[in-house]
């Protein structure tokens, strides 16, 4: 199997998109989406909710004070009941996306913790037969303590058997910037392609994710999930934090 980046062809097909929700009713539906866990400890401010017609997911945790070492988690988000779609892309607007940095924290790239919406998946199974075998591929609005103030960078990467690869960049957006990502499996050519659609600016980016792991078995278990999440830094003496506030206007499916 080999985790690297390489070229790849382009896909032979793009699947037309179908609304699949744009959150126009008082309540989610539990005939289009479930609900993981989410906002334990150490979570302190943990929304999901329909409102102004978006669902809106909003999490805010604190990092521990006893070491610099590593991050703490939390997460607010929910998982389509259609779960063998290919195609799937969500229009979203991020409101606000903070994590504090850390000087005596050597992670993340000098300090930080990181906030981070995810559009993911586990599409097939690598032959293993354990869900630790699936495929996994993602889409992410993702900043860091140190990023551009006002942007979050936006990019894709998969992951099997707990290694990650084929991390890709699509560049900046702005928060509060309504933009459509979109994550499509590409199985005839053996990778992912992750795009970004700028309304504002009227561009589109797209990156591929090839893999080389076989992906004619069914995943273990398999899910599409929608997740705000944040990863507070943990700072010896100091409480970092990390927030995340997001509107997902609109999903679409094949």
């Amino acid at each position: 199997m080999s985790l690297t980046n390489a070229s790849s062809q382009t896909p032979s097909s793009v699947s037309t998109l179908h609304l699949y929700d744009n959150f126009d009713g008082p309540f989610l539906d539990p005939m289009k989406w479930s609900s993981p866990w989410q906002c334990g400890s150490p979570v302190m401010e943990c929304v999901r909710e329909i409102n102004e017609e978006a669902l809106r997911l909003r999490v805010r945790a604190y990092g521990a004070t006893d070491s610099s070492a590593g991050t703490q988690f939390g997460s607010s988000g929910v998982t389509l009941t259609a779960n063998n779609v290919t195609d799937i892309a969500a229009q979203v607007v991020v409101h606000r996306s903070s994590a504090d940095g850390c000087s005596s924290n050597p992670g993340f790239g000098g300090g930080g913790g990181h906030a981070q919406f995810l559009l993911f998946g586990a599409f097939f199974n690598g032959g293993g037969g354990t869900s630790n075998d699936n495929l996994q591929a993602y889409v992410q609005l993702d900043r860091y303590s140190t990023a551009p103030a006002g942007a979050v960078g936006v990019g894709g990467f998969l992951s099997y058997q707990n290694q990650f690869f084929d991390n890709v960049d699509l560049g900046f957006v702005n928060i509060g910037e309504k933009v459509t990502v979109e994550l499509m499996w590409d199985q005839p050519n053996h990778q992912f392609v992750v795009r970004l659609f700028r309304p504002l600016l009227g561009t589109v980016a797209q990156q591929f994710m090839p893999y080389t792991v076989s992906d004619t078995t069914p995943a273990v278990g398999p899910f599409r999930n929608i997740s705000a999440n944040v990863y507070p830094a943990n700072c010896l003496g100091n409480r970092t934090s990390a927030d995340l506030d997001v509107a997902i206007t609109k999903v679409m499916t094949n």
